[in-house]
């Protein structure tokens, strides 16, 4: 649109291929400063900056993918159904359905598991999960999803996850 800025078409770009990848016409897209969520049909996702570097343009990317793709292909009655009580088997559960549908994704558009990648590696890299030294560091439920996305995918771990996963691997591949 005439005398829209660059972050304004990229934010009405970005807004309209969720809602496509989605199936969510209604979907209401907004940017901000609060961590991303998705809530229903409302996706909250990073405010690019003015300059719209290359990083930063991947990750919100990612992001907005990771929420189209839940989106897409969960179904909410069926995960509630097999849903675990305990804490950690819930959170496992959880963070697996998100690997799930991300691979769904990853290997049916290049692109978009290069963005999913981008948003992972940025997500990894700020809760500092590439100084874990040990188990008690590391969450099992983000281990476990990034070992079924790498067997999803055949994709590789991304770098600040990669203590992360090591510090299970083999405990998870010898259950």
């Amino acid at each position: 649109m005439k005398g829209e800025s660059p972050v304004d078409r990229f934010k009405r770009a970005l807004s309209q291929a969720t809602r496509s990848i989605a199936q969510e016409p209604e979907l209401t897209v907004t940017f901000g400063t609060e961590p991303p969520g998705l809530r229903g049909a409302r996706a909250r996702l990073p405010l690019p900056s003015r300059e719209l570097p290359s990083a930063e343009v991947a990750h919100v990317r990612g992001q907005a993918d990771a929420f189209a793709l839940r989106l897409a292909f969960h179904d909410e009655k069926v995960h509630n159904h097999f849903l675990p009580t305990g804490g950690n088997a819930r959170a496992v559960f959880e963070a697996v359905e998100q690997a799930r549908v991300e691979a769904i994704g990853t290997n049916a558009m290049s692109g978009m598991g290069d963005n999913l990648a981008a948003a992972a590696e940025t997500r990894y890299a700020a809760r500092g999960y590439g100084r874990i030294r040990d188990r008690s560091e590391a969450p099992l439920a983000e281990a476990v999803a990034l070992l079924v996305r790498e067997k999803l995918t055949g994709r590789p771990l991304p770098p600040s996850a990669e203590k992360l996963v090591g510090v299970w691997r083999e405990w998870n591949e010898g259950k």
